[in-house]
């Protein structure tokens, strides 16, 4: 068992399991496997007092080793705990970093990290609607940290600028997220199919951190609707070693949800 043996979805989850610590508290959404997989991947390796909690359903720490949408009822006899919606809501917008980061999803994201989960087009004549805010807003703007997984990368999911800011990042980069009166924070890492990718420190543009095997730069940039900064010549991805894919595969997703996925 090999790294190379791997899906996108489980690249995505080892990657995002690499990074979170013991003891931070964490948010995810409904249609979440890979980020359910990562943070119970990190919980059966380096993490074990990692605490997440299901946007919509309130499971706290369900460690069922089978992966499924969070709002189903089955995860409640597998979770530490429960935690209902008005406790939910009054974490998110009153405890500003009470959750240390979120992993979130989206159809579209531009070069400082906002986010679109909303439409594609106008928003009285969208040609896709996506699954809505939901907490989105919340949690961009008042969480520690937040990572995104996109499933595409092409000049349509990564515009030069969103056609609905529903997930504030960076906003236009350099200081205007703070100055705008949102805490410290925003996107630390972007997750596609073509790699990994990071934001400058002073400027907030997104920038290329390392490229999935096979991918060269140039068809990053060809499929990206904005020109990515380079230092160097990007590394390629650190891919799950065999250790991470047995943990992720006996503890986390006997079922083999993400290892159905299109290999990476």
């Amino acid at each position: 068992m090999t790294g190379t043996d791997c899906s996108m979805a489980e690249l995505h989850a080892v990657l995002l399991a690499r990074d979170l610590l013991d003891g931070e508290k964490a948010i995810v959404g409904t249609n979440s496997d890979v980020q359910v997989a990562a943070c119970n991947l990190a919980r059966a390796s380096h993490a074990p007092t990692l605490w997440w909690v299901s946007g919509p359903g309130g499971m706290v720490n369900c460690n069922e080793p089978v992966i499924r949408s969070t709002a189903r009822t089955e995860n409640i006899a597998w979770s530490e705990a429960m935690m209902d919606l008005p406790q939910m809501v009054d974490f998110i917008d009153w405890k500003i970093h009470f959750f240390d980061f979120a992993i979130l999803g989206a159809i579209q994201i531009d070069r400082y990290g906002n986010i679109n989960t909303v439409c594609v087009g106008p928003h009285d004549k969208p040609r896709l609607r996506g699954p809505g805010t939901v907490g989105i807003s919340a949690l961009t703007a008042l969480a520690r940290r937040f990572y995104v997984v996109m499933a595409r990368h092409d000049r349509g999911s990564f515009p030069e600028r969103v056609d609905f800011l529903n997930g504030p990042g960076f906003l236009d980069g350099g200081t205007s997220r703070t100055d705008r009166g949102l805490p410290e924070g925003g996107p630390k890492f972007v997750l596609s199919p073509l790699g990994v990718f990071d934001f400058e420190p002073i400027s907030k543009r997104m920038r290329v951190k390392s490229l999935n095997p096979g991918v060269t730069l140039e068809q990053v940039q060809k499929q990206t609707g904005f020109e990515l900064p380079v230092e160097g010549t990007p590394p390629i991805t650190a891919m799950p070693t065999a250790d991470e894919l047995k943990t992720l595969r006996a503890s986390v997703d006997t079922s083999g949800v993400l290892r159905e996925r299109r290999r990476a």
